[in-house]
C-alpha cells in the first residue's frame, strides 16, 4: 500500500508542476495576438482543473503518507516545511494566480489588448513563485 501511495504521490506532484510549462507563453501569446481567445481560454481552464485535481491529489496523497508511515507525531520537520510549501501554492494560486488570470479574462472578453496584458505579468509571477514553492517542497521531502 505504501508503494502505491508513494506512486499516486509523486505522479499527481509530477502532473501539478507540469501542466503549467508552456502556460505563460501561452498567455503572452494570445494576450498579444488576441487571434483564438475562446480555444485559450478553455486551454486555461482545463489547465486550472488539473492543477486544482492534481493539487489537491497531491497533498490527499502526502497526508496519507505521513499517517501510514511514520505517523504525524513522528514526521520528521522537514516533511511539515515541505507541507507549508504546498499550503502556500494554494495560497498563492487563489489569491494571486486567480485574480490575475481574471483580469487577463476580462480584457480578453473586451477584446483589449491593454486591459488583458495588465494581469499577465502578475499571473506569470505568481507561477514562478509556486514553481520555488513547488521546488521547496520536492527538496525538503526528498531530503526527509
Amino acid at each position: 500500500m505504501i508503494v502505491a501511495l508513494k506512486i499516486i504521490h509523486i505522479t499527481f506532484a509530477a502532473a501539478w508542476f507540469g501542466h503549467k510549462i508552456l502556460i505563460s507563453r501561452d498567455v503572452s501569446e494570445s494576450v498579444r495576438s488576441m487571434v483564438g481567445t475562446e480555444a485559450f481560454v478553455a486551454r486555461i481552464k482545463r489547465a486550472e482543473r488539473l492543477a486544482l485535481f492534481s493539487g489537491l491529489m497531491t497533498l490527499a496523497s502526502g497526508v496519507a503518507l505521513v499517517y501510514y508511515t511514520t505517523g504525524f507525531a513522528d514526521t520528521p520537520l522537514l516533511i511539515y516545511l515541505g507541507l507549508a510549501a504546498v499550503l502556500a501554492m494554494f495560497v498563492v494560486g487563489a489569491f494571486v494566480a486567480r485574480p490575475a488570470w481574471k483580469t487577463i479574462l476580462t480584457g480578453l472578453s473586451q477584446q483589449d489588448v491593454v486591459a488583458a496584458s495588465a494581469g499577465e505579468p502578475r499571473l506569470r509571477q505568481s507561477l514562478l513563485l509556486e514553481d520555488l514553492l513547488w521546488i521547496l517542497a520536492l527538496a525538503t521531502m526528498v531530503s526527509a
